[in-house]
């Protein structure tokens, strides 16, 4: 253990003494280049994630934090750390946990069949349950190539123009067409891997690449800010589903639960739960 550590502060060391003199590269990992501006973004989002203050020496405690996490990320991978059965019981209760809330999530649309006309009719009819204090105007590049992704995100932060560089190169027709304009989001629509860093940011700053469901690596711009607007029908749509599907009841939810037990064979006896309490 003292040895990892006493490695792991000469490499930090070693950082510190001008090792590097590219006066654009922070750090050089594992052949991972990671730029001043690249680096300054991350730094900043992190601090007012945190609330903290800028100096020298935060700058220092965020470089250290970021290399010793991926030191111990790499050392614990290498060690088999991931085979520890406490580790992997939380790893598999994570990954169970995830499955189990998106099938849920699917099995339920599929079963009460929630088409588009009564999603837009709902949201016509209670417009008003989607009105937002602030939501944030984001414009958005989406390709296949986690390399393609990174190339153009660090066009982005020279100060090439989203719009053009979405309408070139995105790979989902309706951000090319629409010059990467992409929606108005407030933070109950926004997906997880980036809501915290658009929440976070500043209008101009160029966020990502993160990769999205759909397989897509996103490259995010923070155009502005609106107030007192509406969702759009697209974002409020999961919305609107999951209000219909509670509306409806559980009484074909419990019959699928049912249908299922049976299928794959459970037997149960519920006259054992009868123990005193």
């Amino acid at each position: 253990m003292y040895r990892f550590w006493g490695i792991v502060f000469l490499l930090l060391v070693s950082l510190a003494c001008n090792e590097i003199k590219k006066d654009d590269v922070v750090y050089i990992l594992k052949g991972e280049v990671v730029s001043v501006p690249d680096f300054k973004l991350k730094y900043n989002l992190w601090l007012r994630q945190n609330n903290l203050p800028d100096s020298l020496e935060m700058r220092k405690n965020y470089l250290f934090i970021e290399l010793t996490g991926q030191l111990l990320y790499d050392k614990g991978k290498n060690e088999g750390v991931d085979n520890i059965p406490e580790i992997r019981m939380k790893i598999e209760n994570y990954k169970r946990k995830t499955v189990v809330e998106y099938m849920e999530k699917k099995l339920k649309e599929e079963l009460y069949k929630i088409d588009d006309e009564m999603i837009r009719s709902y949201y016509v009819d209670n417009k008003d349950k989607f009105l937002r204090d602030k939501l944030y105007r984001l414009y958005a590049v989406k390709v296949s190539s986690k390399n393609r992704a990174d190339e153009l995100a660090a066009q982005l932060r020279e100060g090439n123009s989203i719009r053009m560089m979405s309408a070139r190169f995105s790979e989902v027709d309706r951000l090319a067409r629409d010059n990467g304009e992409w929606e108005l989001f407030s933070p109950d629509v926004m997906h997880e891997p980036w809501k915290a860093d658009v929440m976070a940011g500043l209008p101009g700053e160029i966020l990502g690449p993160y990769l999205d469901s759909d397989n897509f690596y996103t490259i995010i711009e923070i155009a502005g800010f609106a107030y007192k607007r509406h969702l759009s029908l697209n974002l409020a749509g999961p919305l609107i589903v999951e209000e219909l599907i509670a509306k409806r009841g559980g009484d074909k939810w419990d019959e699928y639960q049912n249908s299922m037990m049976s299928e794959y064979g459970a037997k149960i006896n519920v006259n054992n739960l009868n123990w005193e309490m």
